[in-house]
């Protein structure tokens, strides 16, 4: 998971390859995790991934960036 964001994160300073495929793992972890704060920032995340995989725009990696922020402190074991 950790690895995921990261490249999450790398993707708003350069534009990557393989968005897709850290998007379909980032919605298969959304939809097995049973924390409800998780599944609730993950799809923020997974909504926000696929916005700016259409249309790279600085809004929508803004958006990526909180959605990223947001995720990590949800999945991050307390």
């Amino acid at each position: 998971m950790e690895q995921l964001l990261k490249q999450v994160e790398k993707s708003t300073q350069v534009r990557r390859t393989g968005l897709e495929q850290v998007l379909a793992e980032l919605e298969m972890h959304r939809d097995t995790t049973p924390d409800p704060d998780a599944r609730s920032a993950l799809a923020w995340l997974c909504n926000s991934l696929s916005r700016f995989v259409s249309n790279p725009s600085a809004a929508h990696a803004r958006q990526l960036m909180m959605a990223t922020g947001t995720a990590k402190s949800a999945c991050t074991p307390r």
